[in-house]
């Protein structure tokens, strides 16, 4: 057996397995990608010097890490459905005398070619696309700042733990299931059919109080100032409690409904029930995914175009007019001198004052007793 037998399997068994190796292969590539480009912007040396960079950087910052942790649960349930297809296949090897060892190592290997094409192409495709996204987020934000082509170091270090660690997460799940199966249910493994899931009222309950928690933080939070660091443990609460949720809850409800004689025991919902109920064990992840990807979808959407859209009122209702000059401590001679200037100024480029506004204003320190203030 040639020293390059099993590197050579395991290519061909993607090529010929290219139906369902592409397009996780292009999931993984698109996922890294991603990653690096969120991570990449909220590092960026050009952001630290415009106004309020500290601020983007921030959230981009809880950005990476959400989509960071997404990629973890969607590849890994993507994995879950590649594996499965591919039991037939193990099964085969092993009763034609390729011992399970052997097939373990074909696996290994096979995960060695889609990591480094995966991470490889994505972190090439993240560093030719971050400078454009960057130069869209400045324009988006309207800002002018000088930047040359940069590659950012602890992106890519950052991105190949990240990637690393879930490749390595489905090598190890691949490899228990392949270890605990036997030869006749691996070569049946694309045909067992899924089994009624348990009720689980304890991660049913622990869904309900994740999202209950999520929004109560979303809701009461005033402080703009909280709010930045409140923000991404709410997002994680509410992502919690929404896989939680299409995992078990979906399944206790329709158990409920099942034992509701009088619904249940109907033509369309006989039918119904009962297959949502074995359905919703494999579907859930799927459904959450969609769910959450929906969702920030349209958060992004709507917070960019009505802020894009609304700085324009938002500068005409903060500045009214299209000069203001502000003093501490004036006095009466300041005053009028302050008005020969102004004066002087509008008259040497010929133009004239309109609506104009003057007014003096003081800050002092109060304390409120019932309908008086008490200095």
């Amino acid at each position: 057996m040639g020293r390059f037998f099993y590197w050579k399997l395991a290519a061909d068994n993607i090529r010929k397995n290219s139906r369902v190796y592409v397009p996780y292969i292009l999931t993984s590539i698109s996922t890294v990608m991603m990653y690096y480009l969120i991570h990449s912007l909220s590092g960026n040396t050009g952001l630290s010097k415009m106004s309020g960079g500290t601020t983007v950087q921030s959230m981009l910052s809880f950005g990476s890490t959400i989509v960071g942790l997404f990629s973890a649960i969607f590849l890994l349930y993507t994995n879950s459905f590649l594996i499965k297809r591919r039991k037939k296949e193990f099964g085969l090897f092993n009763v034609l005398g390729m011992e399970k060892k052997h097939i373990a190592r074909i696996m290994m290997y096979e995960t060695i070619y889609i990591t480094i094409i995966s991470i490889f192409s994505g972190l090439l495709g993240g560093i030719l696309l971050s400078k454009a996204m960057f130069l869209l987020l400045l324009k988006l934000l309207r800002f002018e700042v000088q930047m040359g082509f940069e590659i950012s170091g602890p992106s890519i270090l950052s991105t190949l733990i990240l990637f690393g660690a879930i490749f390595f997460l489905t090598l190890l799940g691949n490899l228990r299931q392949i270890h605990l199966a036997k030869p006749i249910e691996l070569l049946k493994g694309g045909q067992v059919g899924e089994r009624e899931p348990k009720t689980k009222w304890l991660l049913t309950l622990f869904g309900l109080a994740s999202i209950g928690a999520g929004y109560y933080l979303a809701l009461t939070t005033e402080s703009p100032i909280a709010a930045l660091s409140l923000f991404f443990v709410a997002v994680i609460f509410v992502m919690m409690g929404t896989y939680s949720l299409f995992a078990s809850g979906s399944i206790t409800l329709l158990k409920l409904m099942r034992k509701n004689k009088g619904y249940y025991y109907r033509p369309n919902h006989f039918t119904t029930v009962a297959g949502l109920i074995y359905r919703m064990k494999r579907n859930a992840v799927g459904l959450a995914n969609i769910c959450i990807l929906s969702t920030m979808v349209l958060v992004t959407l709507s917070t960019t175009v009505s802020l894009y859209i609304g700085v324009e009122d938002v500068l005409r209702t903060r500045y009214p007019r299209e000069i203001t000059i502000s003093s501490y401590r004036i006095t009466d001679e300041y005053i009028a001198e302050l008005h020969r200037g102004v004066a002087e100024v509008l008259r040497n480029h010929g133009v004239a004052a309109d609506n104009t506004l003057e007014y003096r204003s003081l800050v002092f320190l109060g304390e409120e007793q019932a309908s008086e203030f008490l200095t």
